[in-house]
């Protein structure tokens, strides 16, 4: 059975985002030779259930948005350091992903979630931070997931990696 532990959302059950809607699914939609770890905002949810879907809830008691998210993430990635693959979801907490190469052997799947870098509710600090954060999450993911073309196109551009481009967010239209 593979151990996978998802990082960078506020948890599940989704009731923030995109990425939370993501995570509930893929949980849901689980083959048996899965078991799923995911960190969940301590701040986020009242009542703390150990599991949902399948997957093993893991509380971290901080806010998973905001400047928080940085912490959150990195504590979240060194509690999956033991799993096998570590699927992260944006790309705040990657500034640890050089130690977690060191001292795991997990593989490391990162969606970049677009440029955050580039939102005008950063500040030049903030801004900063997260490009330097997206490198790293580039060069130490051992694959690179974009949501659309555009993304994908533009990691190749800039850091000559090719993306994997997954659309999501359309399954509703199906029904």
């Amino acid at each position: 059975m593979k151990k996978i532990s998802i990082v960078g959302t506020a948890g599940i059950p989704a009731c923030y985002g995109g990425f939370e809607t993501l995570v509930e699914n893929l949980t849901a939609y689980s083959s048996g030779n899965i078991k799923y770890n995911v960190f969940c905002s301590g701040k986020t949810y009242g009542k703390k259930m150990e599991e949902y879907n399948g997957a093993e809830l893991t509380y971290i008691a901080l806010n998973a948005n905001g400047i928080q998210s940085i912490p959150y993430d990195i504590l979240s990635l060194l509690q999956s350091r033991k799993s096998d693959v570590i699927l992260i979801l944006g790309v705040s907490g990657c500034i640890a992903l050089p130690l977690i190469r060191l001292i795991s052997n997990a593989k490391i799947i990162t969606n970049i979630d677009g440029l955050e870098w580039k939102r005008n509710k950063w500040n030049y600090a903030i801004k900063k931070f997260l490009k330097f954060s997206e490198w790293l999450a580039v060069k130490f993911s051992n694959v690179v997931i974009a949501d659309n073309q555009e993304i994908t196109r533009y990691v190749k551009e800039n850091y000559g990696i090719d993306a994997v481009t997954i659309a999501y967010g359309g399954d509703h239209v199906l029904q």
